[in-house]
């Protein structure tokens, strides 16, 4: 495929692809390859008004990624972008890689978690971040056709083994560690590398889910979500092993079940990364956002670090703790984020991490978890809302809790104290709809919150009990 099939001139991008830490939308509805050459040229034209001249390309597992990848690589190369394509791997790959390869930017064409008909794209710069405001600006590029022109190189090359040789020196495990780990990568990109790595560790190890298809025939590829984790589950039960490692379609989150066939929440699992933080450097901060509960900020506390919540995404995230210098950071949804790792977050390198984690424990995944106070969670709770309905059912509520005089924290969406527990509301980053959180210390204090969120939202216009979808 080359640049000639594709509009050289300006392209209005439909909005609802454009997100905060990435590009995403439904393949042929709202994306195409000629959005991704677009995209391509608009973002190889910021590199050049940079002063960048190279690029890493990779892309995930779905159906449309090799059309959509060959679509952004000839805009890159038409911009006069030299661009490197590592072709089929996770996207913390392209994060190694661009540091690896010396290069200067890297894009990953992928939706992530999304449903298989979705695709887009992650950008990474070697220097920093490219969202928000970054996104809106290559947008505006592709509407005005103010490209830049010239004829960048292409070379085509793998650099698997590379990064997994990368992964396993972080491996400190006791010689004597002999664990029995089931692993699942949902058929999602991390089945591309995820043997080669196994195959290099102690212990015994089964791969579920473990062939790349773009289909995703077996369950969708979002460890967060229980009903996504109940293969490994049923594999970690009939094997009896001391672990199941899931991870996400691009493979930079990490899902865990333990021993007992119990999967741990994205706060137990960030907690006992801060534990064992803690417990090496005292005092050391540690962040999280805002759907984080009560037991993670309560742990941190307790273990004598220092815990902050802030924005959900990826790149909020990593861009914050580069800022501050954090370093140990994650998400409700699986993100974590280690210094080690110049803070990238990678679903293979926190399973590594992880056993480490249970090499140096005195007992069982179980025994840890089992350890950690119990709060009533209401789960992950969606309203399915376009990107623009979002913002003014925020709005609206805003404008109820100020009325009120009630306090609430505004860092992203909004986080509602009542009761013994809390709520919180905030548009999706990644999908069109408002997410919902809610937790306290009793059931009747979780029936509690969610009255008055329910409250809230129908003095806003929304059916909270008609329109909500509890996410299991």
């Amino acid at each position: 495929m080359n640049s000639e099939r594709y509009e050289s001139s300006s392209r209005v991008l439909n909005p609802e692809i454009l997100k905060a830490c990435d590009v995403r939308g439904i393949v042929t509805q709202q994306l195409s390859g000629h959005d991704l050459y677009a995209i391509g040229r608009a973002f190889g034209t910021m590199l050049k008004q940079m002063g960048k001249q190279s690029c890493i390309a990779g892309y995930d597992g779905r159906e449309s990624s090799v059309s959509l990848a060959e679509a952004a690589v000839a805009g890159l190369l038409d911009a006069g972008i030299d661009v490197t394509v590592i072709s089929l791997v996770p996207t913390p790959a392209v994060y190694y890689a661009v540091a690896y390869l010396h290069a200067d930017a890297g894009i990953m064409i992928t939706a992530s978690h999304n449903p298989a008909q979705y695709n887009g794209c992650k950008f990474v710069l070697s220097d920093g971040l490219f969202h928000g405001s970054s996104i809106t600006d290559l947008a505006r590029i592709c509407e005005d056709g103010t490209y830049c022109s010239g004829k960048g190189v292409r070379t085509d090359r793998s650099i698997t083994r590379e990064y997994i040789t990368y992964l396993l020196s972080f491996l400190t495990v006791d010689p004597d560690f002999n664990p029995s780990i089931v692993w699942d990568p949902g058929n999602g990109a991390a089945a591309a590398v995820l043997q080669l790595l196994t195959d290099r560790l102690p212990g015994t190890h089964r791969i579920i889910c473990g062939e790349v298809d773009g289909s995703f025939p077996n369950h969708h590829p979002d460890p967060s979500l229980k009903v996504n984790m109940r293969m490994l589950q049923e594999a970690v039960r009939t094997t009896g092993a001391d672990a199941g490692i899931a991870f996400d379609g691009d493979g930079d989150r990490i899902g865990v079940v333990d021993d007992q066939a119990v999967i741990l929440s994205g706060d137990q699992l960030l907690s006992l990364y801060a534990r064992d933080l803690l417990g090496r450097r005292p005092g050391s901060t540690v962040m999280s956002e805002v759907k984080a509960g009560k037991l993670f900020y309560d742990e941190v506390a307790s273990c004598g670090g220092h815990a902050i919540m802030w924005k959900v995404g990826h790149t909020n995230q990593k861009e914050r703790m580069w800022r501050e210098h954090i370093p140990l950071a994650g998400e409700t949804s699986g993100h974590i984020f280690f210094e080690e790792n110049n803070g990238y977050d990678d679903g293979l390198f926190s399973a590594v991490k992880l056993l480490n984690l249970l090499s140096d424990a005195s007992g069982s995944l179980s025994d840890l978890r089992e350890r950690m106070p119990i709060y009533h969670d209401s789960g992950e709770i969606r309203i399915p809302q376009s990107t623009l309905q979002s913002s003014r059912t925020l709005e609206l509520i805003t404008e109820t809790l100020s009325r009120q005089g009630r306090p609430f924290i505004s860092i992203d969406g909004l986080r509602v104290t009542c009761a013994d527990g809390f709520w919180m509301l905030r548009a999706s980053n990644t999908q069109p709809h408002l997410t919902i959180r809610s937790e306290a210390a009793t059931a009747a204090g979780l029936r509690e919150c969610l009255q008055d969120l329910t409250e809230k939202l129908q003095a806003a216009g929304v059916d909270y009990e008609r329109q909500k979808v509890v996410m299991d």
